[in-house]
């Protein structure tokens, strides 16, 4: 079944996470997305790593079901030949450096070339400011949005082992994107979008930020546990293993004392009589929790957890979640063509409700598309090839 985009063309003018991960998504529900990339390496995620058969494991994640079409940019006709493509295309989506594309053609220019275009710049920091001009990756963003200060712990910082800025500017986009495209449905024009991942994060800041305004101090890195709640991280059991258990409310606290902890007296202790309470005694709110499950098996805990209806959950490593049994229920596996050929396991998109379209699973060699994307604006790649000074 094609996907609800079918029809929109995305030029995407991308490269590492941010963007690609948007267009992916555009990807999985129709779209055509025709990729620029640049001669020689083509996107710098390409030369991440080799680990999915001589390919890089990011650059096979976000980048099936496109098509690659190599341009140099720095040269007239492939600057000719990329206006082309977004005269008739949909919707652009670039996360090039700042200023790079406006070198090449403005987004005032670009509303006059084709008026319906929804144009999309990802950015560290949006198109002004002090901060606009310069190179955003994502542990720099994170850095000055604060989110490595509240990651880890208070002696040990930490970045989150994803690129929560990339991940979260990208869902944006994808967001805008479509909200766009359903908005040019009415007023047959495209809009421009900017999506800065600083302000992205500041976004997601947001608790911590309040609470550093309004009471002069925000939670401290908690590490595994919960700035704000408690009981709520690991809890070892008698065989060594790590049980999450996260308690979010009053009812779910009883229920641990009384079935999983088989100790009811706890709820009768003033220091553990509400969750604020529960957090200024945090230590010896863990000990108590703690004490208790150290007796008992990871399966007697488990069963009681259940039981209880206290929300709970394992603490897997990598390789244990490539055998998660909700995964597999879920068809979150599928499989993705290499250049080469070669077939290997992806993980699927997570938006259910549209189905793949038919090829939207191939990873794209670099400048597989080249010709036959020119072809479609009557070009070949000798005339997008700089040409020699005459005489």
């Amino acid at each position: 079944m094609p996907g609800d985009l079918r029809g929109i063309r995305v030029i995407a003018v991308e490269q590492a996470v941010a963007a690609p991960l948007c267009t992916r998504h555009l990807a999985d529900l129709g779209a055509e997305v025709v990729k620029i990339e640049r001669p020689g390496g083509g996107d710098f995620a390409r030369g991440y790593d080799e680990s999915v058969h001589g390919l890089a494991s990011h650059f096979v994640w976000l980048n099936r079901g496109k098509r690659s079409v190599v341009l140099d940019l720095k040269t007239d006709p492939g600057r000719q030949a990329l206006r082309q493509l977004l005269a008739g295309a949909d919707v652009l989506v670039c996360n090039l450096a700042p200023g790079a594309l406006g070198r090449i053609i403005t987004d005032e220019a670009l509303a006059e070339l084709n008026p319906r275009l929804v144009r999309c710049y990802l950015s560290g920091y949006g198109p002004a400011g002090p901060y606009a001009g310069r190179k955003a990756y994502d542990a720099l963003v994170q850095g000055e949005a604060g989110t490595i200060s509240a990651t880890g712990t208070p002696e040990t910082p930490a970045k989150p082992g994803v690129s929560l800025a990339d991940l979260a500017g990208g869902s944006y986009a994808l967001s805008a994107v479509t909200s766009a495209l359903y908005a040019r449905e009415r007023t047959g024009l495209g809009q421009r979008i900017d999506i800065a991942l600083f302000d992205v994060l500041l976004e997601w800041m947001s608790p911590l930020l309040l609470a550093e305004l309004h009471s002069g101090s925000a939670p401290p890195p908690a590490g595994l546990r919960h700035a704000s709640i408690a009981p709520y991280g690991p809890y070892t059991t008698a065989d060594g293993q790590d049980v999450l258990i996260a308690v979010q409310n009053e009812g779910q606290w009883q229920r641990l004392c009384r079935t999983v902890l088989a100790a009811p007296e706890l709820l009768a202790d003033p220091d553990f009589g509400s969750n604020s309470a529960r957090v200024r005694h945090r230590e010896r709110t863990e000990r108590a929790v703690q004490a208790r499950l150290i007796t008992l098996s990871t399966a007697e805990v488990t069963a009681r957890l259940e039981a209880a209806d206290v929300p709970h959950a394992r603490l897997n490593q990598i390789a244990d979640v490539l055998a998660h049994p909700q995964a597999e229920a879920a068809g979150r596996w599928s499989e993705a063509t290499l250049p080469d050929g070669r077939a290997v396991r992806v993980v699927t998109s997570p938006l259910h409700r549209t189905p793949e379209p038919p090829g939207g699973r191939r990873v794209p060699g670099l400048g597989e598309h080249t010709a036959e994307v020119l072809a479609e604006l009557g070009l070949t790649e000798a005339d997008t090839a700089e040409r020699e000074p005459a005489g």
